[in-house]
């Protein structure tokens, strides 16, 4: 088991790291700039996750999440949802889930509800039920409307997470259709989006 995980860190595995990282900082801080009613920090993870395989996703989300909370604490408990959704799409990515616009978007609402089981015990527990953000407004009107504070928590967050997660993933899997073979040759799951391999794949179907 160790051996196997081991060999999905490669030296392209390795330097992808850091690029998944930034692209996490980057579109979190356009979905901020831009006042979006979403959060777009976990498409590096995804994309580790999709072509590098869950182990490596892992590390990129708890990396993100470590430097993140030391400009923000708050941050630092969703590691955990964090590390879920990278080895979720890693998963996702292992059985084919990704490999058209149709499953992506069925991937996106599997990796929405990841992160709504992980994270709504954490804003509850941790929090209170409010951390301050976008889906702390949501959770305050759904208590207003007399849910109990669980039910707010994960009502508000079906609601932002499912827009960013479909969203991550859809993006996700163009950036992936727009890498070179060569590049996705040498990464775990990254076969499975050769152009090459599905175009044999598809004479072979139309042979058949």
């Amino acid at each position: 088991m160790l051996k196997k995980i081991k060999a999905d860190f490669n030296l392209l595995a390795i330097l992808l790291i850091p690029i998944g990282i930034a692209v996490n900082f980057v579109g979190f801080q356009v979905a901020q700039i831009l006042r979006l009613p979403i959060f777009l920090d976990t498409i590096g993870t995804i994309l580790i996750g999709v072509i590098a395989g869950p182990w490596v996703a892992l590390v990129a989300a708890l990396i993100t999440n470590s430097i993140t909370a030391i400009f923000n604490p708050v941050y630092f408990p969703y590691v955990v949802t964090s590390m879920a959704i990278g080895v979720g799409a890693g998963l996702l990515s292992k059985y084919g889930m990704l490999s058209n616009v149709y499953k992506t978007i069925v991937s996106g609402l599997v990796i929405t509800a990841i992160a709504v089981v992980v994270s709504s015990p954490i804003t509850v527990i941790f929090f209170g039920g409010a951390t301050g953000n976008t889906s702390s407004a949501i959770t305050a009107t759904f208590l207003a409307m007399g849910q109990n504070i669980w039910g707010a928590v994960f009502s508000s967050a079906i609601i932002t997470e499912i827009a960013d997660k479909v969203v991550s993933v859809l993006l996700v899997y163009f950036v992936v259709k727009s890498i070179s073979d060569r590049y996705l040759s040498k990464m775990k799951y990254g076969h499975l989006y050769m152009k090459k391999r599905n175009t044999k794949s598809k004479k072979t179907d139309h042979a058949s």
